[in-house]
């Protein structure tokens, strides 16, 4: 009797103690904000329970996650590796695509595609060339991926390229014999139980691995603990665990967030609007009078985006941002970002405010999916959910 009261009070104690690692009032904000941008699926983990999961009435069916595929895309290539299927990520492509052996393009390896380097012509919105209207389907993803001219020099520049990404599926498909989604069912798919899923196809039948997975949010999240517990799901062994640490250091010089094709999140972000910024305004000779409304928060390091923002409110009044994306047209920067070293969280990003969050330190990982019809790009992104997730 003694050893099971002994046994009761332990749990009610690690019952106690678990729930005060969590911030309740985050946690609820959450759910708030949840529900305000119309999410389809939210689900929080930590320590294998459920902290908080919703379908908002719908059910657990599969939804397309835009971009957060980048990230399991970025899965695949680590079983290449592990499979001795490609020799490194500095394996050139044109071993795999010999039309690539000439001109600069003959020095594009496997890692630029993944860390974005490769300097493919391409543009961040894919909807401009890979998903045109009305179809949103193009005849070949990835031969327009290798006709693509290109805009820098290869490892040059940082562009964030769904091409690149869209030949990585092409890259899975001539070192492994298989198509991409055969590859991906065979190694991830069928030992994790996912059995209910679909895919994003060009009319040739090739997954377009720019954004391609359509899978149940409580199957995304098995993904989540796949990485949390270092390629490890269900005590068998699907990644290497080299490879996992591989993908979430930084991945190129001239973008501190971004490893292979998962987005870093560090500690603190600061804005400042410094004198290359000014410099550039006055370049492009952005109105003066605009530009005097600003000059007493030139030189000012704001410690948080909140802190900028309220910044530019106070300047410019409560249309700030009309004016800001007015004056600042094309390619001017409205300042300059100053990243902490320090990296809490790692995280796949998709379009309409789509996630896959893993939280190390917190033994956490989490997902937002948002996949419905009538999505309205001014108030159902949830573009705070990391940064809440990273306070909980």
């Amino acid at each position: 009797m003694r050893l099971l009261l002994l046994t009761l009070v332990l749990i009610a104690s690690s019952a106690r103690l678990y729930s005060q690692y969590v911030n309740q009032n985050v946690l609820n904000e959450i759910k708030v904000k949840a529900n305000e941008t119309h999410s389809d699926a939210v689900i929080i983990i930590q320590d294998g329970k459920i902290l908080y999961k919703d379908f908002f009435e719908q059910n657990d069916q599969p939804l397309y996650i835009s971009s957060v595929g980048k990230s399991l895309v970025n899965l695949a290539i680590g079983k290449l590796l592990d499979k001795k299927l490609i020799d490194s990520l500095n394996q050139p492509v044109y071993t795999l695509f010999p039309e690539w052996k000439q001109g600069q393009k003959k020095f594009i390896t496997i890692r630029m595609l993944l860390n974005h380097t490769s300097g493919l012509q391409d543009h961040s919105n894919a909807m401009v060339e890979l998903e045109p209207a009305p179809t949103f389907q193009v005849e070949n993803v990835i031969n327009i991926a290798l006709a693509a001219e290109l805009s820098s020099k290869p490892g040059t520049e940082f562009f964030y390229s769904n091409k690149a990404t869209a030949l990585l599926g092409g890259i899975v498909e001539k070192a492994s014999g298989k198509r991409f989604d055969h590859f991906f069912v065979d190694e991830f798919y069928k030992p994790m139980n996912i059995a209910n899923y679909g895919w994003i196809q060009d009319k040739s039948g090739n997954p377009t691995t720019h954004g391609a997975f359509v899978i149940k949010p409580s199957d995304l999240i098995k993904f989540g603990e796949l990485i949390l517990n270092k390629g490890v799901y269900n005590g068998n062994r699907l990644i290497s665990e080299s490879w996992i640490e591989e993908s979430f250091q930084q991945a190129q010089k001239f973008d501190i967030r971004f490893g292979l094709l998962w987005w870093r999140k560090p500690i603190s972000e600061k804005r400042i609007i410094d004198k290359e910024i000014w410099a550039s305004w006055k370049k492009a000779k952005v109105d003066s009078n605009f530009m005097s409304k600003l000059r007493p928060i030139k030189n000012t390091l704001f410690d948080s985006n909140q802190l900028f923002y309220e910044a530019l409110n106070n300047a410019l009044g409560e249309s700030w941002i009309t004016l800001m994306n007015e004056k600042l047209s094309g390619t001017l920067a409205w300042s300059k970002k100053v990243f902490s070293p320090q990296i809490v969280a790692y995280y796949g990003d998709g379009y309409r405010g789509n996630y896959l969050v893993i939280v190390p330190e917190n033994n956490l990982v989490a997902i937002r999916c948002a996949d419905h019809v009538n999505f309205d790009t001014a108030t159902d992104g949830f573009g705070d959910f990391v940064e809440l997730v990273v306070k909980l």
